[in-house]
């Protein structure tokens, strides 16, 4: 006798699942192979096509705190979230380029995403968002070089300066790259940096450093703090320059012994 078919005989398509709001755990392997298939690019074996070839340090003063607090590291693994074209006033390019750090470029926006691609990069690079979310879903993305972000428009359909992106957890992407371990967090994403951080299961990762825009976020920048702060985390210093090009936290782990790191 044929049995009538019930909700839980409902099979969800992957795809569907990679899109929201139906959950899918971060650590799913199916989460973590679609990602490592479709996501990762490896780094440029390529020489570096930078428009400055004679500056390695582009950051608007994020990398040289870091530096402090790190020292002369040589064997160290960045994320850099926006990551832009990968050039223009990036916190990790000093970090590749003259200590041999490994990373991973995050960029969402494609037209940015494609520029980063020409720089021969020696970096891991994804062409997504950071979810907002522990899961992951695509967003409506604003089209507009360094300012560029999330929008709350509908995906599915077509808007002028908006590219429909697939948003990617952190944890996810750090299981991709079969790494937990991170030297230094560089976020910069235009107001969604609290609910990027949120999205992050502290136990199951180990990042010592972090510069955090906080300027655009809705919370507000003490809101970014005491999340930090409750997480295991104190404020460095903050960086800001003129123009705005720098509005950041930088944070580092209470526990960590650095020369420059007042427990």
């Amino acid at each position: 006798m044929a049995r009538s078919v019930g909700p839980e005989d409902v099979v969800v398509p992957f795809d569907s699942l990679m899109k929201g709001p139906l959950t899918i755990d971060q650590d799913d392997p199916r989460l973590i192979q679609r990602i490592k298939a479709q996501y990762l690019h490896p780094p440029s074996d390529l020489p570096y096509m930078l428009a400055n070839k004679a500056k390695d340090d582009p950051s608007m003063g994020q990398s040289k705190k870091i530096r402090e607090i790190l020292g002369e590291k040589t064997d160290g693994f960045f994320i850099e979230c926006g990551a832009l074209d990968g050039e223009t006033r990036s916190n990790t390019l000093v970090f590749e380029k003259r200590y041999g750090w490994k990373g991973v470029l995050i960029e969402g926006d494609p037209k940015n995403f494609n520029l980063m691609k020409e720089k021969h990069r020696k970096a891991w690079s994804v062409n997504a968002c950071l979810s907002t979310h522990p899961y992951p879903n695509t967003v409506m993305f604003k089209q507009s070089f360094n300012i560029g972000k999330i929008s709350s428009l509908e995906t599915g359909h077509e808007h002028r300066g908006f590219a429909e992106v697939q948003c990617l957890p952190l944890y996810s992407i750090l299981l991709a790259l079969n790494t937990t371990k991170v030297d230094y967090f560089s976020l910069d994403v235009e107001g969604a940096e609290l609910d990027v951080l949120r999205t992050i299961p502290w136990d199951k990762v180990d990042i010592t450093t972090l510069s955090v825009e906080f300027i655009h976020d809705k919370e507000g920048k003490d809101a970014i703090k005491w999340y930090m702060e409750g997480n295991g985390y104190k404020v460095y210093s903050e960086v800001t320059h003129p123009g705005s090009l720098a509005n950041d936290f930088i944070f580092v782990k209470k526990d960590f012994q650095g020369n420059n790191v007042q427990s």
